[in-house]
């Protein structure tokens, strides 16, 4: 194939693409979604490596199968004939991975920092509640949970401080308070079943210093909370009214300049103009981002994914055997404090036009 012909016959692609799925997209999101198939067959692995939205991904691929370029069966996502010429023509090179074995590319080994801990750690999760859809919950590895941890340990926002958690179905407040290190970790989650279990723990493990509580993120935070701790840790919910309700939260509660906050984003869910609208809230906000891991947290595949938003613009729909929905790690530290109000979310924060798991 020629590569004008190539172009050409993207251009028609994209444009259907576009209309099927009306959300930002770039001309490298097209590169990086042929790239995915390019290097793989597997479609969930597709999906990880590409870097892409969901539901543009799949509007971009069903236009493909339409076109004759890619065959889908039993999870498999093939370039036909045709399609190996379209993309070679294009100039389209398979995606490549060069990931440390050791950390999971992650840059810090969480086996220095907590030693036996991380052993009582998996143990305490082996009875952790389930998922549930209602709170589109979803939890991470120990691996990653354990990691995240660390990380912060290292970064100082550990040791000594005090250590509040908004939504922790990965239970980051029990690793955190395992460690021994925070003045004192507060977990916050609407989920009454989270909160018995992280103040069971704490209770059956000695863990003097953790404390769970309910609470709904749309509604103001106690005053006892505001300006109140040095760290943040949530893992929000990614329509953008969502994240605000956590990383906004968050903010609130710190106790000022210097202050750190963490947090996952994805690219599943959210489009590179989603994130730079997230950062310009952070800059806004009076925070910096100070560090950005992607792919650092990979989640165990919950039990309603048959159900989730996505699973209808699938090409092919079979259960996922393996991580494939990861998002990066966020450190920010503020430059000044926040000048937020801490006032009540109207509304769904839990979905938006790129919303793929809810």
């Amino acid at each position: 194939m020629e590569r004008t012909e190539a172009e050409r016959r993207l251009t028609t692609l994209v444009d259907a693409a576009a209309r099927a799925a009306a959300i930002p997209f770039s001309p490298r999101d097209v590169e990086r979604a042929l790239a995915a198939v390019a290097a793989t067959d597997d479609l969930w692995e597709a999906v990880r490596l590409s870097h892409v939205p969901l539901r543009f991904l799949c509007a971009l691929w069903n236009q493909m199968l339409r076109e004759g370029l890619l065959s889908a069966e039993n999870g498999r996502l093939r370039l036909t004939q045709t399609g190996q010429a379209f993309v070679k023509a294009l100039g389209v090179a398979p995606i490549r991975e060069a990931a440390c074995a050791s950390c999971e590319g992650r840059g810090v080994d969480f086996r220095q920092m907590f030693g036996a801990a991380a052993d009582r750690f998996v143990t305490i999760c082996q009875n952790r509640p389930e998922a549930i859809q209602d709170y589109d919950q979803g939890y991470v590895t120990e691996t990653t949970t354990l990691a995240r941890i660390a990380f912060a340990w290292q970064r100082g926002d550990l040791e000594g401080k005090e250590i509040i958690v908004l939504g922790d179905d990965d239970l980051m407040s029990v690793a955190a308070a395992l460690t021994g290190a925070p003045k004192r970790v507060v977990a916050l989650d609407i989920d009454e079943r989270l909160v018995a279990f992280i103040n069971t723990v704490a209770e059956r493990e000695g863990l003097t210093n953790l404390r769970a509580v309910r609470h709904d993120l749309r509604e103001p935070l106690r005053d006892e909370w505001l300006g109140a701790f040095d760290t943040f840790l949530c893992d929000p919910t990614e329509s953008f009214v969502g994240f605000k309700a956590f990383v906004e939260r968050g903010l609130l509660c710190l106790k000022g300049v210097g202050s750190a906050g963490y947090f996952g984003l994805t690219h599943v869910e959210s489009s590179l103009d989603k994130w730079a609208r997230i950062q310009r809230l952070l800059l806004d906000s009076g925070a910096v981002i100070t560090d950005l891991r992607d792919d650092f947290s990979g989640y165990v595949n919950w039990g309603y994914i048959e159900t989730m938003r996505g699973w209808a613009w699938l090409p092919t729909k079979v259960v996922p055997q393996r991580v494939w929905y990861c998002s990066a790690l966020y450190r920010i530290e503020l430059l000044m404090k926040p000048h937020l109000e801490n006032r009540r979310l109207e509304g769904n924060i839990f979905e938006d036009e790129e919303a793929a798991t809810t």
